[in-house]
């Protein structure tokens, strides 16, 4: 006796019938694609999220270089104004380093807030589960060969 006629007697020994018909695996089913569909649409915002994240932070570099440069420009004003005034090294070599340090800092932030900004956008963890999905999906349906009666 096989394995799936001893479980056919004991089922005509309880006088049960199946637990799941079509109708309550075709609902599961959908409920399970349904809270799939609902996880990786989470995900995706999760990514955009972090995405939009690093784009503005380098917007806050970009902005931190433009006052940084403003400041800086100022500096290298009070810089001329201070060389062509003064005929010691104290007064306007202090204005000099201090602008040159403010446009070094601008050059360093400029710098950064572009590469942040030049980053790329991807969704690429979404793309791969949702591939990884379709591709668990199609694995567990039945295949159909040509001849076998359908259920």
């Amino acid at each position: 006796m096989t394995a799936g006629e001893r479980f056919d007697d004991v089922r005509t020994f309880l006088h049960q019938r199946p637990t799941v018909g079509t109708g309550a695996a075709a609902k599961a089913v959908a409920e399970d694609a349904s809270a799939l569909v609902r996880a990786e649409i989470a995900l995706a915002k999760a990514e955009l999220q972090a995405a939009l994240a690093k784009k503005a932070a380098g917007a806050g570099m970009l902005v931190g270089a433009a006052v940084a440069g403003w400041l800086g420009l100022q500096g290298v004003l009070i810089t001329l104004g201070f060389v062509l005034a003064a005929v010691g090294l104290p007064g306007w070599a202090a204005a000099a380093i201090v602008s040159g340090a403010l446009l070094l800092v601008t050059g360093v932030l400029a710098l950064l807030g572009k590469r942040k900004l030049e980053a790329k956008v991807s969704l690429e963890t979404t793309k791969q589960n949702v591939e990884q999905d379709v591709a668990l999906t199609k694995s567990r349906l039945p295949s159909r060969r040509q001849g076998e009666p359908h259920e």
